[in-house]
């Protein structure tokens, strides 16, 4: 459904450096919100003749279409700035605020991730499939490099709130155990064997994270799902670990209610343990010679989870160090809880409550500081409700205190209650093309991860004292000075560029996250402690400012 944006990427003007021309903002944010729609009612046409078993229009023909529809293309999404290939996993940089890949290069991970990319979900009793490729070239499009995929451990969960009326169940396939009876489990089919793993589980995830490698994007694994265990259980839901659900006398004694926890409760070792640490080391060696892989252990589990996630953290490492490769290791935030405790594990990064994450994640486990992802998903509830500035503020906010961004983008799944995700053509809760009201902030995550590539990343820090707007990344040596600013609530502000003598200069250039328009200022000279600034638009405003013999970095960069 959204290979057409990755085609068409190549229409569009590959030269963006600082020096250029006044980029103009040909696309205002009507056209913008126009051009949008026009999009969605191509890829909906797709999805319609793929389902028909239609081949795709070749190329020329698809952009000839978008053409004669007028689409405007985004200024920064150019081809330039396709992914580079994932050569071997992440390690984390001299700069602790970023991974850095194998060529030693730092980088931020920046995009959407959503419920049903890895398993398949479906209301009324059965699944509803996606398009795995359309979704790839999806994050492509937008210019993103990380998503996330989830693992449900129930067969069916009950009450998403999806909806303005009763809550739906969803069914979710595949699963990682068979189900071979005897008897049947609680939601109608075959008792699970927990000591038999279901091939079709394992190829799949495989085949979606080397699928996401050879795209040039990082892909979280989330080895559990905490959070459904707490909110969503039901009699009927069938999950693995409750007695009545298996053949293997494993038990979390659940017996009815939406929360049932026990399974990543536990304060010691014990038969759900076993059998949940069988299967980690299952998905380890299913993907352990992937290299865009990262783990991340469950997604807001519960507050007494603590033990748990510690043990698997260390599970996680302790297998893997008898592997050819090692992977990061992710801890998301617990509900109900405080950010300290993520920082105080032994992860490798992070995924906060807080909305803005801090300048430094540190806390007192190993590695003391942690990379942080800042997951709305988490940390940004209810942002449907905000306005498109708002929601880029919380964007920008992040990278400019040194962090990094993931959208819990709705994407396919039909969300009408206040209105989160109106998708287009919902089957059994499920879209045939994503809702393009969030595309304007889709692309600022790829905006973001684009200024990220330009700048020296390894010598960056987060400075809130050099600009009046608070949100300041920036190097400060005697020559080689840059700055990154950005403006929340745009008009005039200051920076201190008194790093540099006043016989040095800084190139300037403007970029309006609203519309994706580059603006080339006149140069300014270095020196002054109080520098004012006024962007050339209204609204929020980014601002890159770089001494123009080149900033300083790392050789090659």
């Amino acid at each position: 459904m959204q290979e057409i944006d990755s085609q068409v990427s190549t229409l569009e003007p590959t030269d963006h450096a600082p020096e250029v021309e006044v980029m103009k903002a040909t696309h205002r944010t009507d056209r913008l919100a126009k051009n949008l729609r026009e999009r969605a009612r191509i890829h909906l046409t797709i999805a319609v003749h793929m389902r028909r078993g239609v081949a795709l229009l070749p190329f020329a023909v698809l952009a000839a279409a978008v053409f004669f529809l007028g689409a405007q293309v985004d200024p920064l999404s150019a081809a330039e700035d396709s992914n580079p290939p994932i050569t071997g996993e992440l390690r984390v940089s001299p700069n602790p605020h970023y991974f850095q890949d194998a060529q030693g290069v730092p980088l931020i991970l920046n995009g959407s991730q959503t419920w049903n990319t890895f398993q398949d979900w479906g209301t009324g009793g059965s699944v509803q499939p996606i398009d795995f490729n359309a979704f790839v070239n999806f994050l492509l499009a937008h210019g993103h490099n990380f998503t996330l995929l989830w693992t449900l451990e129930m067969p069916k969960f009950c009450g998403f709130p999806s909806t303005p009326g009763p809550p739906p169940d969803f069914t979710v396939s595949p699963l990682p155990w068979q189900r071979t009876g005897p008897g049947n489990a609680t939601d109608g089919g075959l008792k699970f064997d927990l000591t038999k793993f279901d091939p079709a589980f394992f190829d799949r995830l495989r085949a979606r994270v080397k699928t996401l490698g050879q795209a040039g994007v990082y892909a979280g694994v989330y080895l559990f799902t905490g959070e459904f265990l707490n909110i969503y259980r039901c009699p009927s839901d069938g999950y693995p670990l409750t007695g009545a659900n298996n053949i293997n006398h494993v038990d979390d004694g659940y017996v009815k209610g939406k929360h049932g926890t026990a399974a990543v409760t536990m304060t010691a070792p014990n038969a759900i343990t076993r059998a949940q640490d069988a299967y980690v080391e299952k998905v380890i060696d299913t993907l352990n010679d992937l290299p865009n892989v990262l783990w991340i252990v469950s997604e807001e589990a519960p507050p007494d989870s603590t033990w748990w996630n510690d043990h698997q953290i260390a599970h996680i490492r302790a297998y893997e160090a008898g592997k050819p490769h090692r992977h990061p290791i992710g801890y998301a935030a617990l509900v109900q809880s405080w950010d300290v405790v993520i920082y105080d594990s032994d992860a490798d990064w992070v995924a906060p409550a807080v909305a803005v994450s801090p300048a430094s994640s540190c806390g007192t486990g190993e590695p003391p500081c942690k990379v942080n992802v800042n997951d709305s998903d988490h940390s940004y509830w209810e942002m449907w409700k905000q306005t498109a500035r708002q929601n880029r503020n919380y964007a920008w906010e992040n990278f400019l205190t040194g962090n990094q961004v993931l959208f819990m983008d709705p994407y396919v799944t039909y969300y009408p209650r206040q209105k989160r995700n109106l998708c287009i053509a919902p089957t059994r809760g499920i879209c045939a093309a994503p809702d393009p009201r969030w595309d304007p902030f889709r692309v600022n995550l790829g905006y973001i991860l684009r200024y990220a590539r330009r700048v020296s990343l390894e010598n960056l820090t987060a400075n809130d004292r050099l600009s009046s707007t608070g949100f300041c990344l920036a190097q400060t040596p005697a020559a080689g000075a840059e700055y990154l600013i950005y403006a929340p609530a745009g008009g005039s502000f200051t920076v201190n560029l008194s790093a540099m003598s006043t016989d040095r200069s800084l190139s300037v250039e403007w970029f309006n996250p609203a519309t994706g328009a580059v603006v080339a200022g006149k140069t300014v000279s270095a020196g002054s402690p109080s520098q004012e600034f006024t962007p050339p638009f209204t609204g929020d405003a980014v601002l890159y400012l770089v001494d123009t013999a080149g900033h300083a970095g790392t050789p090659g960069h």
